[in-house]
């Protein structure tokens, strides 16, 4: 029995997981534990669909597309939420803004048939940081910490930084690109 489609089967859950845990973040009394509890697991099927693909070799086209749009719900759909309890906090508003912006340009850069943006280390390293922030920053309230909502502001920050540079890499290595004389 082939089973081959569980990889593309957990990236699909976790765009629509990415929803269920938004709405966990707007409609859970604060503090709850469940918006953490949530945001982990789905963002745990990250790991567990890029294993599953390698080791039942079923990496795909589909895969290698959806995957990081299931990441950018994720990610953007959380740090949305977590702005709007907030109060839109500029502390978290001004990061998140960052970060979606620059996820809709990457992805819709992506798009172009004619620009090929391999997804480079420091882009793991950016989606690394928003997935512990975003984690923290929903931790800090169950355990009443400031320092852990501090740790996921400044990581969250961070990431923003890495988002603005990733960016800044890509559109530079296309305008190299088209710079390049055509054979």
């Amino acid at each position: 029995m082939a089973l081959n489609w569980i990889p593309n089967a957990l990236t699909l859950a976790r765009c629509g997981l990415a929803f269920g845990v938004a709405w966990l973040i707007l409609s859970m009394p604060a503090p709850a534990i469940w918006p953490l509890a949530a945001f982990i697991a789905v963002a745990a099927t990250d790991f567990v669909d890029g294993w599953a693909a390698r080791k039942l070799n079923a990496v795909s086209a589909l895969g290698a597309f959806l995957d990081p749009i299931a990441d950018k719900l994720l990610v953007g759909l959380s740090l949305l939420t977590l702005a709007t309890t907030q109060d839109w906090n500029m502390l978290v508003v001004i990061p998140s803004a960052l970060i979606i912006a620059r996820d809709i340009i990457a992805t819709g850069l992506r798009l172009v048939p004619a620009i090929e943006m391999p997804v480079s280390r420091l882009a793991k390293w950016k989606t690394a940081l928003e997935m512990i922030g975003i984690g923290a920053l929903l931790l800090a309230g169950p355990v009443a910490s400031a320092w852990v909502w501090t740790l996921g502001l400044i990581l969250i920050w961070l990431a923003a930084l890495l988002s603005v540079y990733t960016l800044g890499l890509y559109l530079g290595t296309i305008i190299a690109d088209a710079k390049r004389p055509q054979s």
